[in-house]
Protein backbone atom coordinates (compact mmCIF):
# COMPACT_ATOMS: atom_id res chain seq x y z
CA UNK A 1 0.00 0.00 0.00
CA UNK A 2 2.77 2.09 0.45
CA UNK A 3 4.75 1.47 -2.08
CA UNK A 4 1.61 2.20 -4.57
CA UNK A 5 1.30 5.72 -2.55
CA UNK A 6 4.47 6.54 -3.55
CA UNK A 7 4.52 5.52 -7.07
CA UNK A 8 1.63 7.38 -7.70
CA UNK A 9 1.32 9.99 -10.56
CA UNK A 10 0.36 12.26 -7.76
CA UNK A 11 3.75 12.24 -6.50
CA UNK A 12 5.43 12.96 -9.55
CA UNK A 13 3.13 15.87 -10.38
CA UNK A 14 3.59 17.15 -6.92
CA UNK A 15 6.95 16.81 -7.28
CA UNK A 16 7.89 18.74 -10.33
CA UNK A 17 5.30 21.42 -9.20
CA UNK A 18 7.19 21.53 -5.85
CA UNK A 19 10.25 22.21 -8.07
CA UNK A 20 8.81 24.66 -10.37
CA UNK A 21 7.18 26.91 -8.08
CA UNK A 22 11.15 27.80 -6.05
CA UNK A 23 12.46 27.55 -9.38
CA UNK A 24 10.80 30.03 -11.05
CA UNK A 25 11.28 32.40 -7.92
CA UNK A 26 15.55 31.49 -8.49
CA UNK A 27 15.12 32.41 -12.38
CA UNK A 28 14.82 35.76 -11.76
CA UNK A 29 17.39 36.28 -9.02
CA UNK A 30 19.85 33.89 -11.31
CA UNK A 31 19.10 36.02 -14.65
CA UNK A 32 19.71 39.35 -12.54
CA UNK A 33 22.95 38.20 -11.32
CA UNK A 34 23.05 38.94 -7.71
CA UNK A 35 26.60 38.64 -6.19
CA UNK A 36 24.97 37.68 -2.75
CA UNK A 37 22.57 35.54 -3.89
CA UNK A 38 23.21 31.79 -2.41
CA UNK A 39 22.59 30.66 -6.26
CA UNK A 40 19.39 30.46 -8.94
CA UNK A 41 16.86 27.92 -10.62
CA UNK A 42 18.83 25.23 -8.79
CA UNK A 43 19.49 26.30 -4.84
CA UNK A 44 15.54 27.90 -5.07
CA UNK A 45 14.01 25.09 -6.91
CA UNK A 46 15.69 21.86 -4.80
CA UNK A 47 14.87 24.44 -1.05
CA UNK A 48 11.25 24.66 -2.66
CA UNK A 49 11.33 20.50 -3.34
CA UNK A 50 12.39 20.08 -0.17
CA UNK A 51 9.69 21.16 1.92
CA UNK A 52 7.20 19.57 -0.39
CA UNK A 53 9.14 16.23 0.10
CA UNK A 54 9.11 16.62 3.99
CA UNK A 55 5.75 17.86 3.81
CA UNK A 56 4.17 15.09 1.39
CA UNK A 57 5.61 12.85 4.02
CA UNK A 58 4.49 14.21 7.44
CA UNK A 59 0.99 13.74 5.16
CA UNK A 60 1.17 9.56 4.54
CA UNK A 61 3.33 9.20 7.68
CA UNK A 62 1.43 11.62 10.23
CA UNK A 63 5.31 12.11 11.72
CA UNK A 64 6.32 15.41 12.08
CA UNK A 65 9.54 14.77 13.11
CA UNK A 66 10.95 14.56 9.28
CA UNK A 67 9.09 18.50 8.95
CA UNK A 68 10.22 19.84 12.05
CA UNK A 69 13.69 18.63 10.57
CA UNK A 70 13.25 20.26 7.18
CA UNK A 71 12.07 23.36 9.02
CA UNK A 72 14.99 23.55 10.82
CA UNK A 73 17.58 22.92 8.20
CA UNK A 74 15.88 25.77 5.90
CA UNK A 75 15.85 28.29 8.61
CA UNK A 76 19.69 27.25 9.73
CA UNK A 77 20.53 27.73 5.51
CA UNK A 78 18.47 31.34 5.22
CA UNK A 79 19.79 32.21 8.53
CA UNK A 80 23.25 31.67 7.26
CA UNK A 81 22.86 33.27 4.23
CA UNK A 82 21.50 36.46 6.04
CA UNK A 83 24.16 36.57 8.24
CA UNK A 84 26.94 36.33 5.10
CA UNK A 85 25.15 39.74 3.46
CA UNK A 86 25.43 41.82 6.67
CA UNK A 87 28.52 40.78 7.96
CA UNK A 88 30.86 40.23 4.83
CA UNK A 89 29.14 41.91 1.95
CA UNK A 90 27.83 44.14 3.81
CA UNK A 91 25.18 45.11 1.62
CA UNK A 92 21.73 46.20 2.27
CA UNK A 93 18.26 44.06 1.40
CA UNK A 94 16.54 41.24 2.89
CA UNK A 95 14.84 40.26 -0.41
CA UNK A 96 16.87 37.08 -1.38
CA UNK A 97 16.57 36.05 2.07
CA UNK A 98 13.04 36.70 2.22
CA UNK A 99 12.05 34.69 -1.35
CA UNK A 100 14.38 32.26 0.25
CA UNK A 101 11.86 31.16 2.86
CA UNK A 102 9.27 32.05 0.45
CA UNK A 103 10.06 29.76 -1.78
CA UNK A 104 10.41 26.27 1.09
CA UNK A 105 6.88 27.42 2.39
CA UNK A 106 5.33 27.21 -1.42
CA UNK A 107 7.11 24.02 -1.56
CA UNK A 108 5.67 22.88 1.56
CA UNK A 109 2.47 23.73 0.60
CA UNK A 110 2.16 21.53 -2.86
CA UNK A 111 3.79 19.10 0.07
CA UNK A 112 0.75 19.23 2.07
CA UNK A 113 -2.08 19.66 -0.49
CA UNK A 114 -5.11 17.23 -0.66
CA UNK A 115 -5.10 14.50 -3.60
CA UNK A 116 -6.51 16.13 -6.49
CA UNK A 117 -10.24 15.55 -7.12
CA UNK A 118 -10.66 13.20 -10.11
CA UNK A 119 -10.48 14.64 -13.43
CA UNK A 120 -7.98 17.24 -11.89
CA UNK A 121 -4.44 17.14 -11.94
CA UNK A 122 -3.13 19.41 -9.22
CA UNK A 123 -5.16 20.48 -5.94
CA UNK A 124 -6.46 23.88 -4.82
CA UNK A 125 -3.10 24.35 -2.30
CA UNK A 126 -0.99 23.62 -5.57
CA UNK A 127 -2.62 26.39 -7.73
CA UNK A 128 -2.48 28.79 -4.65
CA UNK A 129 1.63 28.13 -4.66
CA UNK A 130 2.17 28.04 -7.91
CA UNK A 131 0.11 31.71 -8.00
CA UNK A 132 1.84 33.27 -5.46
CA UNK A 133 5.15 31.86 -6.85
CA UNK A 134 4.34 33.72 -10.26
CA UNK A 135 3.26 36.81 -8.47
CA UNK A 136 6.54 36.97 -6.54
CA UNK A 137 8.56 36.74 -9.85
CA UNK A 138 6.67 39.86 -11.18
CA UNK A 139 7.19 41.65 -8.27
CA UNK A 140 11.15 40.74 -8.34
CA UNK A 141 11.07 41.11 -11.95
CA UNK A 142 9.29 44.74 -12.17
CA UNK A 143 11.71 46.03 -9.63
CA UNK A 144 13.05 49.15 -11.45
CA UNK A 145 9.36 50.09 -12.13
CA UNK A 146 7.97 49.56 -8.55
CA UNK A 147 10.75 52.13 -7.58
CA UNK A 148 10.07 54.58 -10.25
CA UNK A 149 6.43 54.87 -9.43
CA UNK A 150 7.12 54.67 -5.81
CA UNK A 151 9.69 58.06 -6.58
CA UNK A 152 7.08 60.14 -8.15
CA UNK A 153 4.10 59.62 -5.79
CA UNK A 154 3.71 62.45 -3.32
CA UNK A 155 2.41 62.12 0.53
CA UNK A 156 -1.19 63.51 -0.74
CA UNK A 157 -1.15 60.78 -3.37
CA UNK A 158 -0.41 58.37 -1.30
CA UNK A 159 -3.21 59.10 1.19
CA UNK A 160 -5.29 59.18 -1.74
CA UNK A 161 -4.16 55.04 -2.37
CA UNK A 162 -5.08 54.82 1.26
CA UNK A 163 -8.47 55.85 1.35
CA UNK A 164 -8.93 53.71 -1.87
CA UNK A 165 -8.10 50.85 0.21
CA UNK A 166 -10.34 51.70 3.09
CA UNK A 167 -12.88 52.12 0.49
CA UNK A 168 -12.48 48.69 -1.33
CA UNK A 169 -11.69 46.69 1.87
CA UNK A 170 -13.97 48.12 4.83
CA UNK A 171 -17.05 48.58 2.39
CA UNK A 172 -16.90 45.52 0.41
CA UNK A 173 -18.08 43.11 2.94
CA UNK A 174 -20.89 45.70 4.00
CA UNK A 175 -22.06 46.46 0.25
CA UNK A 176 -25.81 45.08 0.02
CA UNK A 177 -26.43 43.15 -3.28
CA UNK A 178 -29.66 45.39 -4.45
CA UNK A 179 -31.92 48.22 -2.69
CA UNK A 180 -34.78 48.29 -3.71
CA UNK A 181 -36.10 52.10 -4.05
CA UNK A 182 -39.93 51.89 -4.61
CA UNK A 183 -40.68 50.16 -7.62
CA UNK A 184 -36.64 49.97 -8.85
CA UNK A 185 -34.09 47.56 -7.45
CA UNK A 186 -30.96 49.05 -7.68
CA UNK A 187 -28.12 46.86 -8.67
CA UNK A 188 -25.99 48.57 -5.76
CA UNK A 189 -23.13 45.94 -5.65
CA UNK A 190 -22.56 45.85 -9.35
CA UNK A 191 -22.73 49.95 -9.41
CA UNK A 192 -20.07 49.53 -5.99
CA UNK A 193 -17.94 46.99 -7.70
CA UNK A 194 -17.78 49.35 -11.18
CA UNK A 195 -16.86 52.31 -9.06
CA UNK A 196 -14.23 50.72 -7.81
CA UNK A 197 -12.64 49.64 -10.78
CA UNK A 198 -13.01 53.29 -12.27
CA UNK A 199 -11.06 54.64 -9.00
CA UNK A 200 -8.32 52.10 -9.77
CA UNK A 201 -8.22 52.82 -13.06
CA UNK A 202 -8.07 56.41 -12.60
CA UNK A 203 -5.07 56.33 -9.87
CA UNK A 204 -2.71 54.07 -11.74
CA UNK A 205 -3.29 56.66 -15.05
CA UNK A 206 -2.89 59.55 -13.17
CA UNK A 207 0.74 58.20 -12.18
CA UNK A 208 1.38 57.13 -15.72
CA UNK A 209 0.53 60.77 -16.42
CA UNK A 210 3.02 61.72 -13.81
CA UNK A 211 5.79 59.97 -15.74
CA UNK A 212 5.14 61.02 -19.40
CA UNK A 213 3.68 64.70 -18.73
CA UNK A 214 7.33 66.53 -19.86
CA UNK A 215 6.28 64.95 -23.28
CA UNK A 216 3.59 67.15 -23.26
CA UNK A 217 -0.51 67.53 -23.75
CA UNK A 218 -0.32 64.06 -25.78
CA UNK A 219 0.12 61.49 -23.09
CA UNK A 220 -1.83 63.47 -20.40
CA UNK A 221 -5.14 63.64 -22.97
CA UNK A 222 -4.56 59.87 -23.88
CA UNK A 223 -3.96 58.53 -20.59
CA UNK A 224 -6.23 60.90 -18.75
CA UNK A 225 -9.14 60.28 -21.02
CA UNK A 226 -9.25 56.67 -20.78
CA UNK A 227 -9.66 57.37 -17.15
CA UNK A 228 -11.95 60.47 -17.72
CA UNK A 229 -12.22 62.14 -20.47
CA UNK A 230 -14.47 65.32 -19.00
CA UNK A 231 -12.07 65.77 -16.66
CA UNK A 232 -9.13 65.92 -18.92
CA UNK A 233 -10.27 68.05 -21.21
CA UNK A 234 -11.22 70.73 -18.50
CA UNK A 235 -7.66 69.98 -17.24
CA UNK A 236 -6.48 70.24 -20.77
CA UNK A 237 -7.86 73.83 -21.33
CA UNK A 238 -6.93 75.04 -17.95
CA UNK A 239 -3.32 74.05 -19.48
CA UNK A 240 -4.38 76.44 -22.54
CA UNK A 241 -5.69 79.54 -20.45
CA UNK A 242 -2.39 79.18 -18.22
CA UNK A 243 0.20 79.21 -21.12
CA UNK A 244 -1.34 82.41 -22.01
CA UNK A 245 -2.96 80.60 -25.21
CA UNK A 246 0.60 79.78 -26.62
CA UNK A 247 -0.70 76.08 -27.79
CA UNK A 248 -4.26 75.51 -29.66
CA UNK A 249 -2.49 72.85 -31.58
CA UNK A 250 -1.14 70.89 -28.89
CA UNK A 251 -4.37 71.13 -26.48
CA UNK A 252 -6.59 69.99 -29.48
CA UNK A 253 -4.68 67.18 -30.01
CA UNK A 254 -4.57 66.41 -26.54
CA UNK A 255 -8.52 66.77 -26.43
CA UNK A 256 -8.53 64.34 -29.59
CA UNK A 257 -6.93 61.87 -27.75
CA UNK A 258 -9.00 61.98 -24.80
CA UNK A 259 -11.93 60.93 -27.06
CA UNK A 260 -10.48 58.30 -28.69
CA UNK A 261 -9.24 57.05 -25.39
CA UNK A 262 -12.54 57.44 -24.10
CA UNK A 263 -13.81 55.57 -26.91
CA UNK A 264 -11.69 52.81 -26.69
CA UNK A 265 -12.56 52.02 -22.76
CA UNK A 266 -15.92 52.30 -23.18
CA UNK A 267 -15.65 48.92 -25.85
CA UNK A 268 -13.44 47.23 -22.70
CA UNK A 269 -16.06 48.49 -20.58
CA UNK A 270 -18.47 46.65 -22.69
CA UNK A 271 -16.97 43.53 -22.94
CA UNK A 272 -16.44 43.38 -19.36
CA UNK A 273 -19.87 43.46 -18.30
CA UNK A 274 -21.58 41.76 -21.54
CA UNK A 275 -18.89 38.82 -22.29
CA UNK A 276 -21.63 37.24 -25.29
CA UNK A 277 -19.97 40.60 -27.40
CA UNK A 278 -23.59 40.99 -28.99
CA UNK A 279 -23.41 44.73 -27.61
CA UNK A 280 -20.07 44.80 -29.05
CA UNK A 281 -20.54 43.46 -32.19
CA UNK A 282 -22.93 46.75 -33.15
CA UNK A 283 -20.25 48.95 -31.25
CA UNK A 284 -17.16 47.74 -33.30
CA UNK A 285 -18.58 50.09 -36.13
CA UNK A 286 -18.57 53.20 -34.76
CA UNK A 287 -15.55 52.69 -32.31
CA UNK A 288 -13.57 52.15 -35.81
CA UNK A 289 -15.66 55.74 -37.05
CA UNK A 290 -14.44 57.61 -33.78
CA UNK A 291 -11.01 56.04 -33.80
CA UNK A 292 -9.99 56.18 -37.36
CA UNK A 293 -11.40 59.52 -37.23
CA UNK A 294 -9.72 60.65 -34.04
CA UNK A 295 -6.61 59.53 -35.36
CA UNK A 296 -6.71 61.27 -38.69
CA UNK A 297 -8.08 64.61 -36.97
CA UNK A 298 -4.81 64.18 -34.42
CA UNK A 299 -2.47 63.74 -37.75
CA UNK A 300 -3.72 67.18 -39.53
CA UNK A 301 -3.77 68.91 -36.18
CA UNK A 302 -0.70 67.79 -35.25
CA UNK A 303 0.96 69.19 -38.09
CA UNK A 304 0.16 72.80 -37.25
CA UNK A 305 1.36 72.03 -33.31
CA UNK A 306 3.29 74.57 -32.21
CA UNK A 307 6.98 73.85 -30.73
CA UNK A 308 7.48 74.03 -27.41
CA UNK A 309 9.97 72.81 -24.82
CA UNK A 310 9.56 70.01 -22.48
CA UNK A 311 10.04 72.20 -19.75
CA UNK A 312 7.28 74.92 -20.27
CA UNK A 313 5.04 72.02 -20.45
CA UNK A 314 6.57 70.59 -17.32
CA UNK A 315 4.81 73.54 -15.03
CA UNK A 316 1.11 74.01 -16.63
CA UNK A 317 -0.27 70.31 -16.83
CA UNK A 318 -3.04 70.21 -14.13
CA UNK A 319 -3.35 66.55 -12.67
CA UNK A 320 -6.69 64.68 -14.94
CA UNK A 321 -7.53 62.92 -11.09
CA UNK A 322 -8.00 63.90 -8.36
CA UNK A 323 -9.37 61.61 -5.51
CA UNK A 324 -12.42 63.92 -5.05
CA UNK A 325 -13.04 64.09 -8.65
CA UNK A 326 -13.59 60.15 -8.79
CA UNK A 327 -15.65 59.77 -5.70
CA UNK A 328 -18.02 62.84 -7.68
CA UNK A 329 -17.66 60.76 -10.42
CA UNK A 330 -18.82 57.25 -8.69
CA UNK A 331 -21.80 59.82 -7.29
CA UNK A 332 -22.49 60.93 -10.77
CA UNK A 333 -22.55 57.00 -11.86
CA UNK A 334 -25.11 55.80 -8.94
CA UNK A 335 -26.92 58.96 -10.03
CA UNK A 336 -27.37 57.78 -13.52
CA UNK A 337 -27.96 54.25 -12.70
CA UNK A 338 -30.79 55.07 -10.35
CA UNK A 339 -32.44 58.26 -13.05
CA UNK A 340 -31.87 54.98 -16.18
CA UNK A 341 -33.66 52.79 -14.05
CA UNK A 342 -37.01 55.26 -13.18
CA UNK A 343 -36.58 56.38 -16.23
CA UNK A 344 -37.13 52.51 -17.72
CA UNK A 345 -39.31 51.76 -15.41
CA UNK A 346 -41.89 54.49 -16.76
CA UNK A 347 -41.20 54.84 -20.02
CA UNK A 348 -39.98 51.55 -20.39
CA UNK A 349 -36.60 51.83 -23.83
CA UNK A 350 -37.40 55.04 -24.52
CA UNK A 351 -36.56 56.45 -20.57
CA UNK A 352 -33.34 54.47 -21.50
CA UNK A 353 -32.39 55.91 -24.38
CA UNK A 354 -33.88 59.60 -23.07
CA UNK A 355 -30.96 58.77 -19.97
CA UNK A 356 -28.51 57.68 -22.27
CA UNK A 357 -28.40 61.23 -24.00
CA UNK A 358 -28.32 63.14 -20.46
CA UNK A 359 -26.06 60.41 -18.71
CA UNK A 360 -23.64 61.01 -21.97
CA UNK A 361 -23.07 64.54 -20.58
CA UNK A 362 -21.35 63.66 -17.42
CA UNK A 363 -20.53 60.06 -17.82
CA UNK A 364 -20.47 58.18 -20.87
CA UNK A 365 -19.05 55.38 -18.74
CA UNK A 366 -21.75 55.00 -16.57
CA UNK A 367 -24.07 54.33 -19.00
CA UNK A 368 -22.10 51.52 -20.99
CA UNK A 369 -21.64 50.00 -17.63
CA UNK A 370 -25.52 50.33 -16.49
CA UNK A 371 -27.25 49.50 -20.22
CA UNK A 372 -24.32 46.37 -20.09
CA UNK A 373 -25.42 45.18 -16.74
CA UNK A 374 -29.33 45.53 -18.13
CA UNK A 375 -28.75 43.27 -20.57
CA UNK A 376 -27.03 40.85 -19.59
CA UNK A 377 -29.54 39.75 -16.60
CA UNK A 378 -32.39 40.14 -19.54
CA UNK A 379 -33.81 43.49 -18.58
CA UNK A 380 -33.17 45.38 -21.32
CA UNK A 381 -33.72 44.54 -24.89
CA UNK A 382 -30.24 44.04 -27.44
CA UNK A 383 -31.73 47.20 -29.37
CA UNK A 384 -32.32 49.39 -26.73
CA UNK A 385 -29.04 48.60 -25.67
CA UNK A 386 -27.24 49.41 -28.62
CA UNK A 387 -29.03 53.02 -29.36
CA UNK A 388 -28.09 53.85 -25.94
CA UNK A 389 -24.47 53.03 -25.98
CA UNK A 390 -23.81 54.55 -29.39
CA UNK A 391 -26.08 57.80 -28.18
CA UNK A 392 -23.95 57.92 -24.87
CA UNK A 393 -20.75 57.48 -26.48
CA UNK A 394 -21.27 60.01 -29.30
CA UNK A 395 -22.76 62.38 -26.66
CA UNK A 396 -19.73 61.92 -24.77
CA UNK A 397 -17.69 63.47 -27.88
CA UNK A 398 -19.80 66.30 -28.57
CA UNK A 399 -19.69 67.07 -24.99
CA UNK A 400 -16.11 68.42 -25.04
CA UNK A 401 -17.16 71.56 -26.63
CA UNK A 402 -18.72 72.66 -23.71
CA UNK A 403 -16.04 71.65 -21.41
CA UNK A 404 -13.96 73.75 -23.42
CA UNK A 405 -16.42 76.78 -23.39
CA UNK A 406 -16.99 76.83 -19.34
CA UNK A 407 -13.32 76.72 -18.74
CA UNK A 408 -12.03 79.21 -21.73
CA UNK A 409 -14.44 81.70 -23.03
CA UNK A 410 -11.80 82.53 -26.05
CA UNK A 411 -12.77 81.12 -29.58
CA UNK A 412 -9.60 79.71 -31.06
CA UNK A 413 -9.62 76.63 -29.31
CA UNK A 414 -13.12 75.86 -29.04
CA UNK A 415 -13.30 75.80 -32.54
CA UNK A 416 -10.89 73.59 -33.08
CA UNK A 417 -12.36 71.18 -30.41
CA UNK A 418 -16.10 71.87 -31.64
CA UNK A 419 -14.56 71.04 -35.39
CA UNK A 420 -13.10 67.69 -34.46
CA UNK A 421 -15.33 66.95 -32.08
CA UNK A 422 -18.47 67.12 -34.89
CA UNK A 423 -16.11 65.47 -37.31
CA UNK A 424 -15.75 62.62 -35.21
CA UNK A 425 -19.31 62.28 -34.42
CA UNK A 426 -20.97 62.90 -37.70
CA UNK A 427 -19.73 59.11 -39.05
CA UNK A 428 -21.30 57.96 -35.82
CA UNK A 429 -25.01 59.92 -36.21
CA UNK A 430 -25.14 58.73 -39.64
CA UNK A 431 -24.53 54.91 -38.19
CA UNK A 432 -27.77 55.19 -35.85
CA UNK A 433 -29.84 56.78 -38.71
CA UNK A 434 -28.94 53.74 -40.74
CA UNK A 435 -30.15 51.80 -37.70
CA UNK A 436 -33.41 53.43 -36.98
CA UNK A 437 -34.21 52.67 -40.66
CA UNK A 438 -33.69 49.66 -40.43
CA UNK A 439 -30.91 49.18 -43.48
CA UNK A 440 -28.45 47.87 -40.79
CA UNK A 441 -31.29 46.11 -38.65
CA UNK A 442 -30.20 44.37 -34.85
CA UNK A 443 -30.78 41.00 -35.41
Amino acid sequence: MMQETLLSSDLVVRCLIGFAVGALIGLERQKRDIEESPGGVRSFGLLSLFGTVSAYTYTITSNSLILIYAIAVSTILIGVQVIYKMFRTMRKGMTTSIVLAISFVLGTIVGLDEIPAPGQIIGPLAVFAMTVSFLVFLVLGFKQEFRTAVEVITREEMISAAELGVLILFLWPLMPQTVQLWTITVPTFQIYLFAIILLTISFVNYLLVKKFRGRGPYFFGFFGGFANSEATVSSLTDFHVRTERAFPGRTAVGAVLANVAMVLRNGVLLIIVDPSLQIFRYYMIPLAILFLVGLYRMRRVSKRSEKVEDEQLEGALVSPFEFGAAIRFALVFAGVSVLSLFLQDIYADLGVLVAASIGGFASAGAIVAIVGIGFAGATMSLSTAVYAVVIATTTSVLNKMVYVYTSDRETTLLKMVAKDSLIMAAGVIIFILLLFFGILPIA
